[in-house]
């Protein structure tokens, strides 16, 4: 193998590539699915900036050849609502990723589809939304991954810890504790509910199985 590397990549895959041997200067050959046999620098594979020969984004966009169709979608909404809280000083929460630099990378930016591709390729599901790793850094592929709101929660830069009964966690740790969805505790929240109200009311499901548990115990 030519010179000293710091990862072996060798038979690993990277989308549509798989890694066959070490080529020196940061480069390694690749086979992409189709056949296509390609030098490939090793940060773009770690990153997720490369994925394959170029096969992978040709057959996508293909076969939307006039438009993507998919401007109704959950993901497209995903990319649109994105590109509005870094460059859209009206938006909501404008201040907290715009205004204090947070921007999306030019290839996400520039073309719906190319995030779309990294998306699919980086386990996008309808249950999952687009996290930033580094919470302090920009939206692009090193420092992006699908989680649940739960990880999220727990890695915004905005969270801070509550105190409540004289025990101290993250409000995504107690939405776990109390039984809630992270989303209900973090909206009451937003709405500036007290603590006390906000961990205390329950929910429409947790009353009826409060309700059931209650007859239960009765009967």
């Amino acid at each position: 193998m030519a010179g000293k590397i710091k990862y072996d990549l060798t038979g690993l895959r990277f989308g549509r590539w798989v890694v066959i041997k070490y080529l020196g200067t940061g480069t390694w050959l690749c086979k992409c699915d189709c056949g296509t046999i390609k030098k490939v620098k090793g940060r773009n594979l770690r990153e997720g900036k490369s994925l394959s020969c170029g096969c992978l984004h040709k057959e996508i966009v293909g076969k939307n050849s006039t438009t993507h169709g998919k401007s109704k979608t959950r993901i497209y909404s995903i990319w649109k609502n994105m590109k509005c809280r870094c460059y859209t000083p009206s938006a909501t929460k404008y201040e907290i990723y715009g205004g204090r630099g947070i921007s999306v990378c030019n290839e996400w930016k520039a073309d719906f589809m190319n995030f779309y591709v990294w998306a699919m390729a980086h386990g996008y599901r309808d249950d999952l939304s687009i996290d930033r790793i580094n919470s302090d850094g920009n939206y692009e592929p090193s420092n992006c991954r699908w989680a649940t709101y739960k990880v999220q929660g727990n890695n915004t830069n905005q969270n801070h810890i509550i105190t409540y009964k004289g025990k101290s966690q993250t409000l995504a740790e107690w939405a776990d504790e109390l039984g809630f969805s992270y989303k209900v505790l973090s909206e009451r929240i937003r709405r500036r509910w007290s603590i006390k109200r906000a961990f205390e009311t329950p929910t429409q499901y947790k009353m009826e199985a409060h309700d059931a548990k209650f007859k239960t115990l009765s009967a």
